[in-house]
């Protein structure tokens, strides 16, 4: 009975609806950025990956840099290099791209999370250089239900939620874009297995699903 519910809320880079204000205020940031060296930071599930792959779609974005030579090489093919998940590089192989951003000869984007982001511009010869670093915030909660409810809409479900439950699904899920289609696509699944195995207080959504939601992904403390 849900199961297109629950495969419209699956974690995807296609999803075309994420275009909130933050993701356009970082896309315009980046677009006038003049500098040669760009952070795109946010906490885990933001969207940062979502920006990158839909505002430079002509640019391969790198994941598995191991060393110098593999930066080089890519350079060989652009002087444009966007890489992502750049937390997991080893402190010298960011060290190498401040360098080489220095001389003006080539870009980069380096988009990490923001935890990891902070420790390395805390450090001083970065704090000397320019760079800029552009932050993707958390969406707010009128476009989490402005989403939501698109799906819902597309589906002929738009009944399911209440005001209330929408307030609790945004209270665990803090504005964090993944978060939020993991949480209504596991509440989805809980509602199917309810619906099938007939468990009659179950059968729509209320305050114990939500909670048995954020209980089995773990938010409940959050």
């Amino acid at each position: 009975m849900y199961e297109n519910l629950i495969k419209e809320f699956e974690d995807s880079l296609e999803d075309n609806v994420f275009e909130t204000l933050s993701f356009n205020f970082a896309k315009k940031d980046l677009a006038e950025s003049k500098a040669n060296l760009k952070f795109l930071i946010g906490v885990p599930g933001s969207g940062k990956t979502f920006l990158l792959k839909h505002t430079y779609q002509d640019i391969p974005i790198l994941s598995t840099l191991l060393s110098k030579e593999d930066i080089d090489n890519a350079l060989k093919e652009n002087n444009f290099l966007i890489i992502d998940e750049a937390q997991t590089l080893d402190n010298s192989l960011i060290e190498y791209i401040r360098m080489l951003s220095d001389t003006k000869k080539y870009n980069f984007i380096l988009s990490m999370h923001l935890k990891e982001a902070k420790e390395i511009l805390n450090k001083e010869h970065f704090k000397s250089r320019s760079i800029d670093v552009v932050e993707l915030q958390p969406i707010s909660k009128n476009e989490m239900i402005q989403y939501i409810n698109v799906k819902l809409l597309e589906n002929n479900a738009n009944h399911l939620f209440t005001k209330k439950e929408f307030n609790k699904i945004y209270k665990y899920t803090k504005g964090n874009f993944r978060y939020i289609k993991k949480f209504v696509k596991t509440l989805f699944e809980l509602l199917e297995f309810a619906t099938t195995n007939k468990i009659q207080k179950h059968l729509k959504i209320n305050n114990c699903l939500i909670t048995m939601t954020a209980l089995k992904l773990g938010l409940e403390n959050e």
